[in-house]
């Protein structure tokens, strides 16, 4: 299993270096490296097998953070590598799977890349088949209407008695089905997880964590079952950057 790689410095000395280090290890393929953010925005953009992209942040022309915000849906991974410990949480917030302080070591770029691969990052390949799975729900409100509902647009799932309700990026659906049915549907998809006996949410749709409450996209205020707390925090805790403040 090849990962395909794009690497982004403008600097040569450390573009090389990473190149060199990326040539190693087994597993990743370098299709392309740019001294260049603008022609990296161009290539990623136009691409549709990225599956790893590795960033400098301080570039001229175009910030690394202003690049990553353009190109993230681009890229199931994203790796910042940068001399400024500074942009930490810009990289938190644009959601980067890591960040690299240079100079870093072949040993700490590797354990970067194993930490990925512990989480199951998932080539591009795959990861088209998982965005491109949907299943067809009727809906409560119109018995003969069959809704397409995909997969990674659903925020959550809420069951109510009998029915559950479908919250997606583009609209509502209440369907006459039980929460369980939902759980063996979405059960080889990664992207969900129960926080209450009553909700499932997609981990991408996540926004805050506040006591025993989380907030989706879409301001959905739900909350987390104390059954289900610590895988939730679990996961959160894997997405974390550590400020050392309490």
């Amino acid at each position: 299993m090849k990962f395909n790689c794009i690497a982004v410095d403008d600097d040569p000395a450390n573009l090389a270096l990473l190149c060199d280090y990326l040539a190693t290890l087994d597993n990743y393929e370098l299709i392309e490296s740019f001294t260049d953010p603008i022609k990296a925005m161009n290539f990623i953009i136009a691409a549709d097998n990225v599956d790893i992209v590795f960033m400098d942040v301080e570039m001229p022309g175009l910030s690394g953070i202003d690049l990553a915000k353009i190109i993230r849906h681009k890229t199931r991974n994203l790796i910042f590598t940068t001399a400024h410990s500074k942009y930490a949480l810009d990289a938190f917030e644009i959601e980067a799977d890591a960040f690299l302080l240079k100079p870093f070591s072949l040993g700490h770029f590797a354990t970067a890349l194993h930490k990925l691969q512990s989480r199951r990052i998932i080539p591009f390949q795959e990861k088209k088949k998982i965005d491109d799975q949907y299943f067809f729900i009727k809906s409560k409100n119109d018995k003969s209407k069959l809704v397409k509902i995909r997969f990674d647009e659903i925020i959550a799932i809420e069951s109510i008695q009998n029915y559950i309700s479908i919250y997606t990026t583009q609209k509502t659906v209440v369907a006459h089905i039980t929460l369980t049915k939902i759980k063996e549907i979405l059960k080889d998809n990664n992207s969900f997880i129960q926080i209450h006996r009553s909700f499932i949410i997609s981990r991408n749709y996540l926004e805050e964590i506040e006591n025993n409450l989380v907030r989706m996209k879409n301001d959905l205020l739900l909350t987390i079952g104390e059954n289900y707390r610590d895988e939730l925090i679990g996961f959160v805790k894997t997405k974390t950057i550590k400020t050392g403040r309490n």
